[in-house]
């Protein structure tokens, strides 16, 4: 009997013992295998970096591989991440065995002490063992196939230093600037069409396909395409115009992208070989309308970089929307590790350039605010190329599972108050896709924009996704955010958006996300309480306007990788802002401060400290006395640091800071009911050399003129905005504003009698007046048929006067010629009280 005890307990120590051994091989090795892993991936990250050289077509066995290694180096990063998160601060410290000779000691302490690390570094350890697999699979493939990877020609390095060289030309934004001007003329046709009718916009393509004519636009951009592709460009831009006749609205856009991808890549083209060979498409006689225009699409296509085709190919997980903020956009790119800044530009920013994201709402000054992600023609190609590259034949699985996430969240916006007892079925779905998600897969992008029923057991169990980058929760419906559900989770996040939301203001102040970097926020409410819609909204409209929003983190010092600050609340001492100048990487910071002597003293040092990376500042002044003293964020200091800000917006009561005519990089500037003197602030920001975006908005100063003198003279001024009911007139004088283009102006509830803007002769540049209010619409198409007819038989339009009408949200042009030298509204053109 005791024979067989002794023989079974050994049995069971052989077999432990052996168990013991393997695991002990199996964690000994983890250092060893994410060396590994490490050196892999900067092989694969420079293998990768080198296909985004070559920029030749790649053929289907380079697809199939470098579609291999981004999978690869996807979870390898993952690994990488785990380990230095969940190992290292926790691995076992080396050991003897404590003399037992037993080199597992060390792990079963471990094991006791922490059995939950214990276990996600076991399961870390499996996950590495099968990603060396994988990886050392991948390698004999790409033998096995005979796989050769493009290489680098001297041609394709001259080409890449050419393209660096001519990026970093200073000259390059204003030619490139002259390029879009030459673009729009064709949006002047489109006004034409609404100001002469269509009849005669049909007379006019006639006549222009008989004289074999093409537009001004044509003509005028391809005279700016550089000079050794303009020749065939033109040919090129010929032939679709006679193959695609008569054009319409599609073909005008294939050739608008095809000039841009000539502008944009004139050294990507090999000798012009690409070029040639789309060329001799154009000629065969078989190929119709369509196909010469998906063919022309696949050719611009081809000259972007591997970084702005995979951001293209993302926004196919957006196929339901219909804009999305551009912001918001590139934040989502970063997430997903897909952007890079390449010379100098944003991928969205070319991509807009290009043609192939259509703006959808612009700020005063020109600024891409949202975009169209996909239209017309370019959705039904990218949708196809993004299932052809990664070899599929519908969406890869990871844009599947963001549409799939975005269409659950479009389903809470439609629901009706007789669903609102079930709203939240489709947040139980969204959690249980999110739970049933396979366990190497990383999600990086959570967008619940516009949600409704969002309850608090959907926020714990979206704080459980460990890997989340990006978490967008604005304009739902939440009023909660616990800090116990963040405590402790979500320590990958970058992103958090909460703006438009009821979130408590206290309910942040006591977070801390180690690696946020843009921290979102704010609701704008009017007077009586009402949502006031976005910032922008808010910022074009006569109402008093609130910004209710959260209280500042109070360890916001120790998040030190984060570049976007906006807008928090900041208590009256301003004690929280010794933290915010120590985060030398932000760039946009939004506060709402008290208007007290700390606060000032506390923001000016922020500045100070923050000098050399900070570039958007806005600041909300609130004062419980309206009788108060002015905010002064001026620099004591004697020496001034180098400002590169670029945005100034301030609103409330505050003065115009004494740095502010060194801050030579500053472009935009916008004051609201900050009631300041306007002769005085006007002659100080002429001395700002690169303003270019002038806001004057509600009560932002004292005097019914607004004077612009010669003495006052705005060198880089082209854009002004103000508001109808603090002026009455505006006023220019000879050399005042030269380069300005554009004026905006916010009809208020009273309109006062007279001119309204006078010394319009003293405006070379001007190319539209807009006036944004309440207007009578047919009065004003009565008026603009009137001048249309009166132009035509005389002078040529010199600018327009635009009318946006808020209630119908529809626009009326009139031409204007260079006799029109003063400006005043139009007698029964508005609806608002006349004041004379």
């Amino acid at each position: 009997m005791a024979d067989l005890t002794t023989d079974a307990v050994a049995k069971v120590l052989g077999v432990l013992a052996t168990a013991i051994k393997d695991e002990t091989a199996l964690l000994g090795a983890l250092p060893r295998n994410m060396q590994f892993i490490k050196d892999e991936m900067d092989s694969m990250n420079g293998f990768l970096l080198h296909l985004t050289k070559t920029e030749t077509a790649h053929d289907d066995q380079v697809r199939a591989w470098m579609k291999q290694i981004r999978d690869v180096a996807y979870i390898g990063e993952d690994c990488v991440d785990r380990y230095v998160r969940d190992v290292v601060p926790h691995e076992p410290e080396p050991h003897n065995g404590c003399g037992l000779g037993l080199p597992y000691v060390g792990d079963l302490k471990f094991f006791l002490c922490h059995p939950k690390k214990y276990c996600l570094r076991r399961r870390l350890a499996k996950q590495i063992v099968e990603l060396r697999t994988r990886v050392n699979d991948v390698g004999d493939r790409r033998q096995r196939y005979g796989v050769t990877v493009p290489s680098l020609t001297p041609e394709l390095a001259r080409r890449q230093q050419e393209v660096e060289k001519v990026a970093d030309d200073a000259q390059e934004e204003t030619r490139k600037d002259a390029f879009r001007r030459a673009l729009l003329l064709r949006q002047v046709g489109s006004s034409a069409s609404s100001l002469l009718g269509l009849g005669w916009v049909k007379a006019k393509a006639r006549q222009l396909l008989a004289d074999n004519t093409q537009p001004l636009f044509v003509r005028e951009a391809i005279g700016k395409l550089p000079v050794h592709v303009r020749s065939q460009g033109a040919t090129i831009v010929r032939d679709i115009w006679m193959k695609c006749s008569p054009p319409d609205d599609e073909t005008f856009r294939c050739i608008e992208m095809l000039l841009c991808a000539l502008y944009a890549c004139p050294y990507k083209l090999d000798s012009n070989v690409e070029l040639e060979m789309f060329r001799r498409k154009l000629k065969d006689g078989a190929a119709g309308a369509e196909e010469i225009k998906r063919q022309a699409m696949v050719f611009c296509y081809s000259l972007l970089s591997t970084s702005q085709k995979s951001c293209l190919q993302y926004l196919t997980a957006f196929l339901e929307e219909k804009a999305i903020s551009r912001t918001s956009l590139v934040r989502r790119w970063a997430a997903e590790g897909l952007v890079g800044r390449e010379q100098g530009r944003t991928p969205e920013e070319e991509l807009v350039f290009r043609g192939f994201i259509n703006p959808a709402r612009s700020s005063d000054a020109g600024t891409v605010k949202s975009c169209h992600p996909l239209a017309g023609s370019v959705r039904t190609f990218i949708i196809h190329i993004a299932g052809r590259d990664n070899f599929v034949a519908d969406l890869p699985v990871h844009l599947d599972r963001q549409i799939r996430i975005r269409q659950i969240v479009l389903r809470t916006q439609t629901m009706t108050t007789r669903d609102d007892a079930a709203a939240g079925k489709p947040m139980d779905e969204l959690v249980a896709f999110l739970g049933g998600l396979p366990e190497m897969y990383r999600l990086n992008v959570l967008d619940l924009g516009g949600c409704r029923g969002l309850k608090q057991r959907h926020i714990k169990a979206i704080c459980t996704v460990s890997w989340l980058k990006y978490l967008c929760l604005r304009n739902t419906d939440i009023s909660r955010l616990k800090p116990s559900l963040l405590k402790g989770r979500l320590t990958m996040l970058e992103t958090l958006d909460i703006r438009q939301t009821n979130i408590r203001p206290g309910d942040i102040k006591s977070i801390f996300l180690p690696k946020l970097k843009h921290l979102l926020a704010g609701r704008y409410l009017t007077k009586g309480g009402d949502d006031a819609g976005t910032a922008s909204a808010s910022a074009s409209a006569s109402d008093e306007v609130e910004l209710a929003t959260v209280e500042m983190p109070l360890k916001i010092g120790r998040m030190r990788n984060m570049e976007t600050l906006s807008h928090v609340q900041v208590s009256r001492d301003g004690k929280e802002l010794e933290g915010v100048a120590r985060l030398h990487k932000l760039r946009k910071l939004g506060v709402v401060v008290h208007g007290n002597e700390r606060t000032a003293t506390q923001l000016h040092e922020v500045i100070y400290a923050l000098a050399g990376c900070l570039r958007s500042l806005s600041v909300w002044v609130t004062h419980h006395n309206q009788q108060g003293a002015s905010l002064d964020i001026s620099f004591q200091e004697e020496a001034t640091p180098i400002l590169i800000l670029e945005n100034l917006d301030i609103r409330g009561r505050c003065k115009l800071p004494s740095w502010i005519e060194r801050a030579t990089k500053l472009a935009n500037v916008s004051l609201r009911d900050t009631g300041m003197n306007a002769q005085e602030t006007l002659r100080r920001l002429c001395h700002v050399p690169s303003l270019s975006c002038l806001t004057l908005d509600r009560r932002s100063f004292v005097g019914q003129v607004l004077s612009f003198m010669e003495e006052v003279r705005f060198e880089a001024l082209r854009f002004l905005i103000f508001d109808g009911d603090t002026t009455g007139r505006l006023a220019f004088e000879a050399n005042a504003a030269p380069k300005l283009e554009k004026i905006v102006c916010n009809v208020g509830s009273v309109v006062h009698g007279g001119d309204l803007i006078v010394g319009i002769q003293h405006l070379p540049k001007l190319e539209v007046i807009e006036l944004r209010g309440n207007f009578n619409l047919t009065r004003l198409r009565e008026l603009m048929n009137g001048a249309t007819t009166a132009t035509n038989a005389s002078k040529p339009t010199r600018y327009l006067c635009r009318y946006l009408d808020s209630g119908e949200n529809e626009f009326v042009e009139i031409p204007k010629t260079g006799t029109d030298t003063t400006f005043s509204l139009p007698v029964g053109g508005t609806n608002q009280q006349n004041v004379f």
